[in-house]
């Protein structure tokens, strides 16, 4: 059986993305959940994470594996330069900024940095994995001040780093997404001593209903590699001032109903990222 680490972006944005996570980390549908730091309502939504995170339940739905006991969820950092962050810039302006390498190094790196002392000083540990919001840890300038401050911060307790790798077949998004740097910040991670998911599925258009998520989840697991992870969007509700809250209200529907059904279906089982505290 292969397993494919399912990762949930974005918790901290609103309530109902934070309620969509944490039922679905109650559910054991999540392997993690990566946390924006910089967003307003962090401090609360922090203070809501489980210590540890409990058996998970049966959620209903017509399709089910047979099994009650889902993984544990681990909790990351969602790097984010684009929505909350001092240094933001829309997406397309970062992009182009790291890629004529115009960013300020050490700007950045006290970015990144204060972002991991959100995360610490509102949980009371390190991160268990990082990301990127929009994939901005990969770019350019980017991710070797990333890579320099997490290895200098978590030195012997380094968390893994989502990687946001693509393999043909995948589709134009994610080739796209993967050619801001994907192998680069692969190969400096590895270098540093990191743990890697390499190749991520999960990207499309956040178009259609809800039975095309659930066709378009069901053929991502099928192609997931062992060690793969998944990235989701899950939330309860469309809430104002999110440009893809109808898509992550069906994420979440199909998620809860259905991800249990569709992994045992394709060989796939879920994994957890949670790392037990230092010194324990």
């Amino acid at each position: 059986m292969r397993t494919v680490f399912v990762t949930a972006d974005d918790y901290g944005f609103n309530a109902a993305v934070d309620d969509g996570i944490l039922a679905l980390a109650e559910a054991g549908r999540l392997a993690g959940a990566g946390c924006m730091t910089r967003a307003p309502g962090w401090r609360a939504a922090a203070a809501r994470i489980p210590v540890a995170s409990p058996p998970a339940s049966d959620a209903g739905g017509d399709e089910d594996d047979g099994s009650d006991q889902g993984p544990v969820c681990g909790w990351g950092l969602h790097l984010d330069l684009t929505e909350f962050s001092p240094l933001r810039r829309g997406l397309w302006p970062l992009i182009a900024a790291s890629l004529m390498r115009r960013l300020n190094p050490a700007a950045l790196r006290a970015e990144i940095a204060a972002q991991c002392a959100l995360f610490e000083d509102a949980t009371g540990r390190a991160p268990d994995y990082v990301d990127g919001h929009q994939h901005v840890h990969q770019l350019p300038q980017v991710r070797e001040a990333l890579v320099d401050v997490l290895a200098a911060r978590y030195a012997g307790r380094l968390p893994w780093l989502r990687i946001s790798g693509a393999r043909i077949g995948d589709g134009a998004k994610a080739l796209f997404i993967a050619a801001l740097g994907a192998d680069e910040l692969e190969r400096l991670a590895t270098a540093a001593g990191m743990e890697c998911m390499p190749r991520l599925l999960g990207a499309y258009g956040f178009d259609g209903d809800a039975e095309g998520y659930r066709r378009r989840l069901g053929d991502w697991l099928a192609r997931a590699a062992d060690g793969h992870a998944l990235m989701v969007h899950p939330a309860t509700a469309a809430l104002p001032g999110d440009p893809i809250g109808p898509a992550r209200v069906r994420e979440y529907g199909v998620l809860m109903d259905h991800l249990p059904g569709l992994m045992a279906a394709t060989g796939t089982g879920p994994g957890s990222l949670a790392r037990p505290l230092a010194g324990s």
